[in-house]
Order: structure tokens, then sequence, then C-alpha cells
């Protein structure tokens, strides 16, 4: 007696179809996250949680946050008939501001120059240039934050990677300008900081 014969081994799917469903669901897939996405960063909880908790300290302990404009200057910082006199201070953040922040920013090497004037009328901008070391090529300033508390001013530069992994600064110090309005703060004597891991760069100016 013979075996029945056996069922014909299923053809496999072509290719083609294969391919074809591959595309449609990335096409889809692509779509749908577009879609749906939030804009801004993505949520990071960690990141999140702690820039938080330095937000809720910082206004508990009486700082406030002025929207500050950093760029990099390609002219010279102009002559004022009346510089601000810059002296050192104490290094990193200082004691009044330090102990608010949940995660400590990375801060540059030091500040080696500022060039700022000794007054403002209230209302215009106030620009003030700096030069920084990074202490690292593979670094740059990424944010640059302006705390306010009575007649004190405090620039926290803070350091971020730089995208990829083989770009490298070429140079470790840079030129920086900030500027931000006096039109929140009150006629009156200001003491501003640029901190940095070395002393601080300080200064007063008056708003009139």
């Amino acid at each position: 007696m013979t075996a029945a014969p056996g069922k014909p081994a299923p053809k496999p799917w072509p290719m083609k179809w294969i391919v074809l469903a591959i595309v449609v669901f990335a096409v889809g897939y692509t779509a749908v996250n577009f879609y749906f996405r939030k804009p801004g960063q993505a949520y990071r909880p960690y990141q999140d949680a702690q820039d938080r908790a330095t937000t809720a300290r910082l206004l508990a302990a009486g700082w406030s946050k002025l929207p500050v404009h950093d760029r990099r200057p390609i002219e010279k910082p102009a002559p004022t008939d009346t510089p601000a006199a810059i002296t050192r201070g104490a290094v990193g953040l200082g004691l009044d501001l330090d102990p608010n922040f949940a995660e400590k920013p990375k801060l540059p090497a030091s500040i080696d120059r500022v060039t700022a004037p000794a007054a403002v009328n209230r209302g215009w901008d106030y620009t003030l240039y700096f030069t920084t070391t990074l202490g690292t090529s593979k670094m740059q300033i990424g944010t640059l934050a302006l705390f306010h508390r009575g007649q004190d001013l405090v620039l926290v530069p803070a350091l971020e990677a730089l995208p990829g992994k083989d770009l490298m600064n070429r140079w470790q110090d840079s030129d920086y300008a900030a500027t931000f309005s006096t039109e929140s703060l009150p006629p009156g004597r200001y003491t501003v900081r640029i901190v940095a891991n070395g002393p601080c760069s300080t200064w007063s100016f008056t708003v009139k």
C-alpha cells in the first residue's frame, strides 16, 4: 500500500510584499509619531524633577529669574564713559545661591575678563561682555541664566556637551555678550556677578 502524497510546501511570500509591508508600517509609524508628538524637548523625568525642585527652592529663598539674551559677539565692546570696576569674588555659585540648586550646573573654569557700563537709564537694555575659559574642548556654554534678589544679580553660565563625539572647540576661551532689560529694576545701585568654578567676576552699576 503506497503512502498518500504529502501536501505541497507553502510558497513563501514574494519579497515585494514583505518590503511593501515594512514601508507601510514605517510611514504609518512616522506619521502617527509626528502627529501626536508634543512640541519641545522630550519628557525627562529625572531632569524635570530636579528643575522643579530648584525653581521651588529659589522662589522660597526670594530669587526670581529674569530674561537674558546671550550671543557670541562679532563686534568689540563699545567704549563707555564710565566703565564699571571689575573685582574678584567667591568661587562657584556662592553661599547665597548654591544651596538652592537640586543639581549643580556645570560651570566654566573661569571668567577672565568683563566689560560692563557703570550706569544705565531705567528701561534701557544693559549689555556686558565677558571672556570665559571653558576648561574643556568638548563643551560649550549652553544656557545663561540671570537670577535677581533685592539688589543682587547673578549670571550663571552652564556648560553642555557639544553635539557629536568628534566635535571639539578650537579654543577653550570664548567671548560672549549678555543683554537684559532694566525695566523691572527700580532705580538704585546693583551688584552683579558672573560665576565659575574659579573666582567670580563682580561689579556694581546704577539704574538711574
